[in-house]
C-alpha cells in the first residue's frame, strides 16, 4: 500500500482518448514489472545463495540498498522537482535497469567468488537510480490516469500483476530445473531483463499534463519499481510512504524534521521498528534454510513464492470488511502476533513440501491483511497537519530497521543454522505483537 505525490494541473484536462491510451500503457507497464519480479529480482538471492554467498553477504544484499535508499532519497526529491516528471522517470528506470543485462553474463565469465562480489555491488549501485525511480514512479502513475479512474486502473495493475508473477515464479522454477545450472540462470536473467526493458518502454509512452501540482492521495498499487530484493515475505508490498513524501518535505536541513515529532509518535515508531525488525529479520534466514539445509530445488521455490503470491492477492479482498468489523488497531496488532507461525511452520517443515504450502498459504493470507491493517493505522497515527515530516520519520525508522534486521540475521544463521533462528524469530514476532498493541 502506498501514497502517491500525484502532480495533476488545475488547468490541464485529461482527455478520454489519452486517458484510454495510458491504461494500456500501464495495464502493459505492470505485466512487463511482473516479468522482471517474478525472474531476476525473485531468484537472484537464490542464486547467490547456491554460489555459496554466506549469511551476512545476504544481509548485505538487502542492508546494502536501504542504506543507499536512506543516503539518496533527499537528493532525488530536489533532483526530481526540478525535471519534467515522466523523462526523469524514465531515465532513473533506464540507469537502474541496464544492470538486469550486466547480470546476464556473469554466470559464464566470472569465478564463483567474484560473482557473488559483483552481483552485490551491482545491486548497491542499482538502487541509487532505483531510489529515484521508488520516489517518482507513484507520481507518475497518478498524473498518467485522471482521478475518477485511478482505484479501476489500480484494480487491473493488482490483478495483473499477481497474475504475471506467479506464472514467472513458475516458469522460472522450472526452467532453473530443466537446464544447466549457468544457463538456467541466464536464461531467467534474460527474461528479467526485457521484462525491465518492457516496462520502461511503456512508461516512456505515457502521455502527461504539462503543468503539474502536488496532491496526496491513497493509490494502494502493488508494483513498486526500484526495489531489488524480494524473497520470503518481501513481496511488492513493502511499505515506502515516507520515502515519496520526501518528495514534497521542504525543510531547512536534513535532519530539522525531529524536532517536530510528538512525544507519543516516538513511542508509535518504536513499536513499528520492532514489527519491520522482527520481520526483516527473516529475510537472509529463508533463502539459506531453503537452499541449505532443508534442499529445496528452484522449482519448488517457484511454486512456494506462486503460492504465497495468490493467496496474499485473494486474500486481500478480505481487507475492507475485516477492517469495518475489527479496526486497524486489533488487525494490526494480532495480525503481527499470527506472522510469526510463517517462521514457525518453516522451521517445523523439515523439508516436508506440504508443510512448506501451508506456510506460503497461511504467510500469504496473514500477510494480505496486516500490510493493509499497518498502513492503514500509520495514517491513523500521524497528525494530519504535519504528515509528511511523520512519515518521512517513519521512513527513516524503517530503513535503521532493515540496516540492522538483515545483518543481525545474517550473523545468527551463520552462528546457530536456520531451525534455532527461525525459533528465535519466532518468538521475536510474538514479541512485537505485543509492543504494536501496548504503543502502536
Amino acid at each position: 500500500m502506498n501514497v502517491e505525490i500525484s502532480k495533476i494541473a488545475e488547468d490541464t484536462v485529461i482527455t478520454p482518448q489519452i486517458d484510454a491510451k495510458n491504461f494500456w500503457h500501464l495495464y502493459l507497464e505492470v505485466v512487463a514489472f511482473g516479468i522482471a519480479f517474478g525472474s531476476t529480482l525473485s531468484f537472484v538471492t537464490v542464486f547467490i545463495t547456491r554460489l555459496g554467498a554466506t549469511g551476512w553477504q545476504i544481509g548485505l544484499f538487502t542492508a546494502g540498498p536501504a542504506l543507499v535508499s536512506i543516503l539518496f532519497t533527499l537528493y532525488w526529491g530536489r533532483w526530481l522537482k526540478t525535471r519534467s516528471l515522466k523523462d526523469a522517470v524514465v531515465k532513473t528506470a533506464l540507469w537502474h535497469r541496464v544492470g538486469y543485462f550486466i547480470l546476464i553474463p556473469l554466470p559464464l565469465l566470472l569465478p564463483v567468488w567474484l560473482q557473488i562480489w559483483v552481483i552485490l555491488i551491482l545491486f548497491i549501485l542499482m538502487a541509487i537510480p532505483g531510489t529515484g525511480l521508488s520516489i517518482g514512479f507513484n507520481a507518475l502513475l497518478a498524473t498518467a490516469v485522471s482521478p475518477h479512474a485511478r482505484g479501476h486502473v489500480v484494480g487491473r495493475r493488482g490483478s495483473l500483476l499477481a497474475g504475471t508473477t506467479m506464472l514467472t515464479f513458475i516458469l522460472s522454477g522450472l526452467i532453473l530445473d530443466k537446464l544447466p545450472f549457468e544457463w538456467g540462470y541466464i536464461t531467467v536473467f534474460i527474461i528479467g531483463a526485457l521484462g525491465g526493458a518492457w516496462s520502461t518502454y511503456q512508461l516512456s509512452c505515457l502521455q502527461l499534463p504539462e503543468v503539474p501540482i502536488f496532491e496526496m492521495r491513497p493509490m494502494r498499487d502493488r508494483a513498486q519499481p526500484g526495489r531489488g530484493i524480494a524473497f520470503g515475505e518481501q513481496r511488492p508490498h513493502r511499505l515506502t510512504v515516507g520515502l515519496r513524501l520526501w518528495l514534497q518535505w521542504q525543510a531547512e536541513g536534513q535532519f530539522n524534521f525531529i524536532k517536530q515529532i510528538s512525544t507519543s509518535y516516538w513511542w508509535v515508531m518504536l513499536a513499528f521498528f520492532c514489527f519491520h525488525f522482527t520481520q526483516m529479520l527473516l529475510v537472509p534466514v529463508l533463502p539459506i534454510f531453503w537452499v541449505r539445509e532443508v534442499h529445496l530445488t528452484d522449482g519448488v521455490i517457484g511454486w512456494l513464492n506462486a503460492f504465497f503470491f495468490l493467496t496474499m492477492f485473494i486474500a486481500s479482498t478480505f481487507l475492507e470488511p475485516l477492517t469495518e468489523r475489527f479496526g486497524n488497531y486489533h488487525l494490526t496488532w494480532s495480525g503481527a502476533m499470527l506472522l510469526a507461525s510463517y517462521p514457525l511452520l518453516n522451521a517445523l517443515s523439515n523439508g516436508n513440501i506440504l508443510l512448506l504450502i501451508m506456510a506460503s498459504v497461511v504467510g500469504g493470507i496473514i500477510w494480505a491483511i496486516l500490510g493493509g491493517a499497518l498502513y492503514n493505522r500509520l495514517l491513523e497515527l500521524v497528525p494530519d497537519d504535519n504528515r509528511p515530516t511523520h512519515l518521512a520519520m517513519y521512513n527513516l525508522v524503517l530503513n535503521v530497521a532493515t540496516l540492522s534486521s538483515t545483518m543481525l540475521g545474517a550473523l545468527l544463521i551463520d552462528q546457530f543454522g536456520g531451525y534455532a533462528v527461525l525459533l528465535l524469530i519466532f518468538i521475536l514476532r510474538l514479541g512485537s505483537g505485543l509492543v504494536l498493541a501496548k504503543c502502536g
